[in-house]
């Protein structure tokens, strides 16, 4: 997943958008406005003039020195966002499922070079040998998503964990594994599925117990279960699912996405989550090393019914921004701008 550009979203299909490290600076067609410390709040205070929607998380040598939220939630009842506000995160828990195969493999029970023969009796001859490795550094040669024409959406419609695998076993292989690099969200899928036969739980109870918990988040969780109205972000985006555009809405989480998306959370929880990992709470230091990669990296995830997230890792200066109103090209390339200038900021760039 690292060392990808930034994709333009109108080019990628209506799914949870890759989630991709820039370790450089800004694609060159996007402006630059450079953002100083001392004029942070007034950029996004412009930004919002200009019809910027969400929220912002701004940590600098490791204290919070802005957490603000802009425009509304819910359009249609006047509910503003909020710096609680629980937003979609699109493929930002591709993050968690690194976490979970790492942690296993912490505590011994499984192997990052186990084939896919191990966990999977019925996988099929070109699929068997395909390593845990593999999928989680994007070498695996599985295609990116599994969804069909006939289902109704192409990231909610349920399907269950033996449909997704049957999907994913029948797919014709991108390139002999090991051979190349394509990032593929089936491949954190499968790895979900490997979580939870080596667990002996569901991913999302594994994730809960293993993950949440221990990093103190309070409002992670996952597509279908309740949020209070004055807390929960309407998706405003060039695609709608169901009569409300919110995840409560979309049913509960489809393995289409189980593992890549299909997850809900805060800003204040996501810089939990890191605190946690660099304090040690969940890896320990091999481990977390192999989970945060090369240092500068810089993350987006997001979807078609106007979700969008950016973020950096840190460790000490970092910031998090969604918008539950990426409606255009226009509106996500401003807020791919903005994102750009305090990914610069944060990184001294």
């Amino acid at each position: 997943m690292h060392g990808e550009s930034l994709r333009d979203p109108k080019s990628v299909p209506m799914h949870a958008l890759l989630l991709c490290a820039v370790l450089q600076g800004p694609p060159d067609d996007l402006p630059r406005r450079p953002v100083i410390w001392e004029g942070l709040a007034a950029r996004l205070e412009a930004e919002a003039a200009s019809g910027f929607e969400g929220a912002v998380l701004v940590v600098r040598d490791d204290a919070v020195v802005l957490e603000r939220a802009f425009g509304r939630a819910n359009r249609a009842q006047q509910i503003p966002n909020r710096s609680d506000t629980i937003f979609a995160i699109g493929s930002t828990p591709i993050d968690f499922t690194r976490a979970a195969v790492l942690f296993l493999a912490q505590v011994g029970q499984l192997e990052l070079d186990a084939p896919l023969a191990r966990f999977f009796e019925d996988a099929p001859a070109d699929k068997r040998t395909i390593t845990l490795g593999q999928l989680l550094a994007g070498r695996s040669g599985l295609v990116d998503f599994v969804d069909t024409p006939e289902d109704r959406d192409p990231d909610h419609a349920w399907i269950d964990r033996a449909e997704f695998l049957r999907r994913v076993w029948a797919s014709r292989l991108l390139f002999q594994p090991g051979s190349g690099e394509e990032h593929s969200h089936a491949a954190f899928g499968v790895l979900a599925a490997v979580v939870e036969i080596v667990s002996g739980q569901s991913y999302p109870e594994f994730c809960e117990e293993n993950l949440f918990a221990p990093a103190g988040m309070l409002d992670t969780g996952f597509f279908g279960e309740p949020i209070p109205a004055e807390r929960l972000a309407i998706g405003y985006g060039p695609r709608q699912d169901g009569e409300v555009n919110a995840p409560p809405f979309w049913g509960k989480t489809s393995w289409l996405v189980m593992g890549s998306g299909g997850q809900v959370s805060t800003l204040r929880d996501l810089w939990r989550w890191h605190q946690a990992l660099r304090a040690g709470k969940l890896l320990e230091p091999e481990y977390a090393a192999r989970y945060f990669g090369p240092p500068g990296a810089f993350l987006n995830g997001g979807d078609m019914y106007g979700f969008e997230i950016y973020y950096t890792q840190g460790p000490k200066t970092q910031f998090f921004l969604v918008t539950n109103a990426a409606e255009d090209r226009t509106r996500r390339r401003a807020v791919e701008a903005l994102a750009n200038d305090l990914a610069a900021l944060v990184q001294g760039r």
